[in-house]
């Protein structure tokens, strides 16, 4: 029987999964025109295959494809079928986590204060989610790939009365602030205050332009932190990878993706500045998540030939 999941965090760093959204659509299961989890009622083999090649790839949690579900009139079954797919393939000994993602804010460099409307609409959006994939069960939500700490502070009480921890990452995409003004360290801190277990960062940046921040992240709060960065290169210039942002998440053009290597280098790095919950998000594919897994020792369905990764 898995521990709690709190719990297990604080035995040694455990190990998340890859990228879902982008690659339904790459291996044309979902689509932008027919929105790409749609995927989950169209193609759940699919999804369904994607949550085993994780699993034998190593990873201890897998996130259900819930992320970016717009409102439309199959939505509760889209969330109940999603959680479903990540548990069948998960087991008795993996954790399932259900998505959450932005209501408000899409992530464009304008920023507006929400005002009261937005606040209830937000809020009723929230609670709509949790129900919805609470109701098959799932063992932590991850809020994530929000750009103000107001609007993620929204969501993380609907997760609390849940019963489950809430698993909060802010992105920063082209500034070090968040879009209501906040670093990373006052960010991670007032949403901490604000109920979040696991804090953290995810989205549009590698580690190697994620990396400081989550250090300084580290260092000012005492909660478990998770860092899920992009497995794609960055352009000569960038801090963020700029092709996977223009359009609202139509890529025109295909990123370079980083080789297993570099995703291990970054799992061993971040294992040593003390990260607990060691993910990655777009670009990030099972082989990479296999290399991740063998640079933190922890056992592969399918091991990788000996490269080196691991750290004794």
């Amino acid at each position: 029987m898995k521990a709690d999941f709190l719990e297990r965090l604080a035995q040694g760093p455990l190990l998340g999964d890859g990228a879902y959204y982008l690659e339904l659509e790459r291996r044309v299961i979902g689509s932008y025109a027919s929105h790409i989890p749609m995927a989950v009622l169209d193609h759940p083999e699919g999804v369904l295959e994607m949550h085993h090649e994780f699993a034998r790839a190593g990873a201890e949690l897998l996130q259900a494809m819930s992320w970016g579900v717009r409102p439309f009139g199959r939505e509760k079954e889209l969330h109940k079928v999603a959680v479903e797919l990540a548990r069948e393939a998960a087991g008795p000994d993996r954790y399932v986590a259900g998505t959450i993602s932005q209501f408000i804010y899409s992530g464009s460099s304008k920023w507006e204060p929400l005002d009261a409307d937005d606040r209830k609409r937000a809020r009723e959006f929230f609670a709509r989610r949790v129900s919805e994939q609470m109701d098959p069960e799932v063992d932590v939500f991850i809020v994530e790939t929000f750009y103000s700490v107001e609007e993620a502070s929204i969501a993380i009480p609907f997760v609390k009365e849940a019963g489950v921890p809430a698993v909060v990452t802010l992105t920063f995409r082209d500034s070090e602030f968040t879009r209501d003004g906040y670093d990373p360290v006052e960010a991670a801190k007032r949403l901490v205050d604000n109920g979040a277990d696991v804090v953290g960062l995810n989205c549009m940046r590698p580690w190697q332009t994620m990396n400081e921040m989550a250090r300084r992240i580290r260092a000012a709060v005492s909660v478990p932190i998770c860092v899920q960065p992009t497995a794609y290169q960055l352009e000569p210039g960038e801090v963020f990878t700029q092709a996977i942002s223009r359009g609202s998440l139509y890529p025109s053009v295909e990123p370079r993706v980083l080789s297993r290597f570099v995703m291990a280098e970054y799992a061993k790095e971040a294992e040593g500045i003390g990260i607990e919950f060691i993910g990655a998000c777009c670009g990030a594919l099972p082989y990479h998540v296999r290399a991740m897994a063998e640079a933190l020792g922890k056992p592969v369905g399918l091991p990788d030939a000996k490269r080196g990764y691991q750290t004794n």
